[in-house]
């Protein structure tokens, strides 16, 4: 056997019997087969912890308290009370009762924590310019026959 032919066996030789190793299952993880046919084993599933929901929800403030950041929203959906995060918190000291807010919030240990509170504009609707009334006619000038 030549010279190159022994460099290559060794390590492969060693892979070999390493891997034959891992494969082999010891006695103590081994079930009989007959209890293994009778009971089916049971599958944990990871429970991974679930990101709350983001929901949101527009109304007038109904009563504001900046200093616990508790803040009382009336919507169509009725009325909801939420306690308020960092920045949202922060937001509750330029908002004033009878502003009409939109507010995202999740469901944490069944209080409702908003995350973003921020006061909407209400749609400005188009007047169309009225014909002048003949009655408030300024007295000052003389009436056209």
């Amino acid at each position: 056997m030549s010279a190159m032919h022994k460099l290559w066996a060794a390590p492969l030789f060693a892979l070999l019997l390493a891997g034959l190793s891992f494969g082999a299952e010891t006695p103590s993880t081994r079930e009989p087969a007959k209890e293994s046919a009778k009971t089916a084993p049971v599958k944990k599933k990871a429970t991974k912890p679930k990101k709350p929901k983001v929901q949101k929800f527009v109304g007038n403030i109904s009563s504001v308290n900046a200093k616990t950041g508790a803040v009382s929203v009336k919507g169509s959906a009725g009325e909801k009370s939420f306690i308020t995060q960092d920045a949202a918190k922060d937001a509750l000291e330029r908002l004033a009762v009878g502003d009409r807010v939109r507010i995202q919030y999740s469901e944490k240990d069944g209080k409702l924590a908003a995350t973003s509170v921020r006061r909407v504009k209400l749609p400005q609707t188009k007047t169309k310019p009225s014909a002048p009334n003949p009655n408030t006619e300024p007295k000052n000038q003389p009436k056209k026959l």
